[in-house]
């Protein structure tokens, strides 16, 4: 197949675009509200310390709300780009969040902070500042939780409860206090606009914390097969229960829980191995990792009911369908959305050239062997078995993925994509790899799921 060129910059391209007014869109609301201070004449009387301390307030409590927006899994809200640099992003944009959120009394209180410093206890201070406080203390203990959570061991299901309620607390707080204390708010005008800006974020923490996981409850699945893979993984085969489910892109993923209510906020993001083709059935292949993973296969059984939010993510085949072939390199259970897409060319018929390098540690915990050995016939697929700790007599690949391995087992005749999905260490290597092999970076897809 000879591949044109014109159809790629057109995706590029847009793509691009589509980049640019996401971002647009982020900067635009969480800079709204000081729109509104510089375009509504205030009384004056006010210094510049007192104005660049609101701003500041403003501003941060601007970005809470959003952070909402940034987890609230809207679809057609979808970014072009991965799901996981969204994630990355709410994580990383605290830091300025906080900063914004303690200068602003800091910057109030000036040289005085001395004097006042009790207004930030919250029993001392007037009842509208008190809440500001609150929220100021509740968005601390979200970030500090959220940053350290892994180095402080926290158990995942409970922080994830106590990180939604303390978020909850913040915003709505915070936004009360902005409208409570009134500064910069004189003009009637603005009060309006904050009381407007108020509602529509408190229209969405409710549509978040109520009105989806209500519409899950709504469209339940239930679990058609556990099956115990090796090297502690399990697939969950999930079928929809009253309802029709949903269509999938090859290579996304989804929420799941099980055993619990949607409202528990106990769900997990995992990605779907099975094929598009056959949708609306999901597969997922799930390795023992966490507090929710572990003893899996011994807790659900068949029959039991399940919960399924998606789909989610950009990284699928069906986003670059012109390609001369697709080459997956993938480590550990990161096979899972690797196999949906290699699933999805089988189930088409597909012909082209593809080729699978699939890093394992061991040859006996290695999932979905045989399963591979099918697609092979099915398909024109080149799978190459990378296994860190061989067995005796062992002939393939061994180690760990090198450059000068991928340049020996790779196809890099015409255009191809690459897909890449597995342990982030692993990831690191095969995308500098590629980028120095000169894959363009267009051609190299990958998402990172570790998102909380």
């Amino acid at each position: 197949m000879t591949q044109p060129t014109k159809p790629h910059i057109t995706v590029e391209a847009r793509d691009f675009t589509r980049s640019a007014l996401w971002v647009a869109l982020y900067v635009l609301l969480a800079l709204y509200p000081l729109l509104w201070l510089a375009a509504v004449p205030v009384p004056r009387g006010a210094t510049f310390r007192d104005d660049l301390g609101g701003a500041l307030g403003f501003l941060a409590l601007s970005m809470m709300a959003m952070q909402f927006l940034l987890t609230a899994r809207f679809t057609w809200l979808a970014p072009p780009f991965g799901t996981d640099l969204v994630y990355a992003f709410h994580r990383h944009i605290t830091a300025a969040m906080v900063a914004f959120a303690v200068l602003h009394p800091l910057v109030l209180l000036g040289g005085e902070f001395w004097t006042w410093w009790e207004m930030l206890l919250p029993w001392e201070a007037p009842w509208e500042i008190g809440a500001g406080v609150i929220s100021l203390y509740a968005l601390l203990v979200v970030s500090l939780t959220s940053w350290f959570r892994k180095r402080w061991k926290l158990p995942y299901d409970g922080w994830r409860k106590v990180h939604g309620i303390l978020a909850t607390v913040a915003v709505v707080l915070g936004l009360w206090h902005g409208l409570a204390a009134q500064r910069l708010l004189e003009a009637p005008v603005l009060r309006w606009l904050w009381l407007l800006w108020t509602l529509g974020w408190a229209a969405l923490i409710l549509r978040v914390r109520m009105a989806k996981p209500l519409t899950l409850l709504r469209r339940p699945y239930v679990v058609h097969e556990v099956r115990q893979e090796p090297g502690d993984a399990v697939t969950l085969v999930l079928d929809p229960h009253g309802h029709p489910g949903f269509r999938f892109r090859s290579g996304q993923f989804a929420w799941l829980s099980v055993g619990s209510s949607p409202f528990a906020a106990a769900e997990h993001p995992f990605s779907i191995a099975s094929s598009s083709q056959r949708a609306p059935r999901v597969e997922m292949l799930i390795k023992a990792a966490g507090d929710f993973t572990r003893g899996l296969a011994e807790r659900v059984k068949e029959g039991d009911r399940a919960y399924v939010d998606g789909p989610f993510g950009t990284m699928s085949i069906d986003a670059v369908p012109d390609e001369d072939g697709y080459c997956f390199i993938a480590g550990g259970v990161g096979l899972a959305p690797c196999l949906s897409m290699i699933r999805t060319l089988a189930d088409r018929g597909d012909r082209r050239q593809h080729a699978l390098v699939y890093a394992t540690v061991e040859w006996d915990k290695t999932p979905h062997i045989e399963t591979l050995k099918a697609l092979q016939e099915r398909l024109a697929l080149k799978v190459v078995h990378v296994v860190e700790k061989p067995p005796q007599g062992w002939s393939g690949e061994s180690g760990f993925i090198t450059q000068a391995m991928l340049e020996r087992v790779l196809p890099l005749d015409g255009r191809r994509s690459f897909f890449i999905c597995g342990p982030p260490r692993m990831m690191d290597v095969v995308e500098n790899a590629l980028a120095r092999m000169g894959v363009p970076l267009g051609q190299i897809h990958s998402e990172r799921f570790d998102l909380v």
